[in-house]
């Protein structure tokens, strides 16, 4: 019985190391679509990181001074099976743009084992920018997916003056209740649970949860140019994030596509997204 209650206490402190483990890890596949299909000429560009990953993308020019860095989300690619990033990207530069899509690390063909929720990748992408574009040369616009979305409202905090326009879509506002909902969804750990997972997450793994929450940040970046997309059928996201946002900032620039999954709403609907990221100013 001694032993039984001993083991059964074992999988209680370890269980939790298990799926932080798990939630964390990347998803690392093989790119398989390209520009030249769009048709658009390109450049393979590679990013050595400070902890010595190396991330891969395109750069995709265009004859103007407007360039959009185009981000994934958690699980995808800049292929874009998930949100339509790949497509979006032709998109863009039909509009003009020299196009920067890129796998962070840990996903894709970049090199890398966890993702740190926009922590790290905010700064990789900072850090690279630098090196496409050392003199300043050109208009940034940023436009990312679920943690690619939180990725780039972490990089126009950390660089406020740099960015013409922000795109987020369906980004997390409260990470807090994203983490305790989804410790309950994928793994049953309750509620309770959250300070001890944020607790091995921070010790064991390199996560920084404080730092992952956009509450504080969203509100620091009420008077910049930032459109926000929320899907109303998103089994991640509910409608308690882009109702947090809106009492953060009365003034956000927000659109809701009804009936639409999490970072569904351009594949659902292109005619309707362009035409709202044109309407916004932000194509």
């Amino acid at each position: 019985m001694k032993l039984l209650l001993l083991l059964f206490l074992l999988f209680i402190l370890l269980y939790p190391f298990w799926v932080v483990h798990k939630q964390t890890l990347g998803f690392n596949e093989k790119i398989e679509k390209r520009p030249s299909d769009w048709p658009a000429e390109y450049e393979d560009i590679y990013y050595k990181t400070d902890d010595n990953l190396l991330l891969k993308g395109w750069w995709i020019p265009a004859k103007s001074n407007k360039a959009v860095l185009l981000l994934h989300g958690n699980g995808g690619n800049r292929n874009g099976y998930h949100s339509g990033v790949f497509e979006l990207g032709k998109i863009y530069h039909n509009r003009g743009f020299n196009v920067m899509l890129v796998d962070l690390r840990a996903h894709g063909e970049s090199s890398g084992k966890r993702v740190y929720f926009g922590v790290k990748e905010h700064k990789d992408m900072l850090s690279w920018l630098n090196t496409v574009d050392p003199k300043g040369k050109y208009e940034w616009y940023l436009h990312g997916f679920s943690m690619g979305a939180s990725t780039v409202l972490m990089m126009a905090e950390s660089d406020p003056e740099r960015f013409v326009k922000v795109v987020a879509d369906a980004p997390w506002i409260d990470f807090e209740a994203l983490v305790k909902q989804e410790l309950w969804k994928r793994a049953h750990l309750p509620s309770f649970a959250y300070s001890y997972v944020k607790w091995i997450a921070e010790t064991f793994f390199d996560q920084d949860f404080v730092f992952a929450d956009n509450r504080d940040r969203c509100k620091k970046l009420c008077k910049k140019e930032i459109l926000y997309i929320f899907e109303s059928n998103d089994s991640l996201l509910s409608d308690y994030h882009y109702r947090l946002l809106k009492s953060i900032c009365p003034s956000a620039e927000i659109k809701i596509f009804d009936g639409v999954a999490h970072v569904d709403a351009f594949k659902q609907h292109p005619d309707r997204y362009v035409q709202v990221l044109t309407e916004q100013r932000s194509l």
